[in-house]
């Protein structure tokens, strides 16, 4: 599986998953169940590398979305890939109505990147990075916090739809332990 170093979503999920790997020595765990399996491959795909391959692809795609905006936004102001990779330069790249409202569609409350598809992604992969295991939950938690918090760290404070995200992605997994 393949992780974009630039997708601050992707970023998250490659945080849960590095502590679910550091947790696997203290706490023993049931085998997924091998239920499917894929054309051309030589191996059984088991449930959690197929939920996490289904999470992965909707985070790409809606990253790829935020991209094109991005990418249009700059060929509209004339600029390319490679007039930008002149570090000398002076750019003066501004936000413009078409972009903003693009950007805003992807953030509603109905949209790809925002916060109530995103926390539902970040659940479905604590579920299947944890292979369903609910004691898993703290461990779960504390990944996502430190994650929120390092992209936090690196960009200054956070925007309002990804403090909901946090919120809402919470409040999912305290609904999944109580089920």
């Amino acid at each position: 599986m393949k992780i974009n170093p630039s997708n601050p979503e992707v970023n998250l999920l490659k945080s849960l998953e590095n502590n679910k790997q550091q947790d696997k020595g203290a706490e023993q765990k049931p085998e997924p169940k091998k239920d499917e399996y894929v054309p051309g491959d030589k191996e059984t795909v088991t449930t959690y590398e197929i939920d996490i391959a289904k999470v992965q692809e909707k985070s790409e795609k809606a990253f790829k979305s935020l991209r094109a905006i991005v990418t249009q936004l700059m060929e509209r102001q004339g600029y390319t890939v490679e007039k930008l990779e002149n570090k000398d330069a002076d750019y003066q790249i501004e936000v413009d109505d078409i972009a903003r409202e693009e950007a805003a569609e992807l953030i509603a409350e109905d949209g790809p990147l925002g916060a109530e598809a995103v926390s539902d992604r970040i659940l479905d992969f604590a579920k299947a990075v944890s292979g369903g295991d609910k004691s898993r939950l703290d461990n779960l938690k504390g990944a996502i916090d430190k994650a929120f918090q390092e992209v936090e760290n690196k960009l200054g404070t956070l925007p309002d739809v990804s403090q909901k995200t946090y919120d809402l992605t919470m409040e999912k997994l305290n609904s999944w332990a109580e089920e």
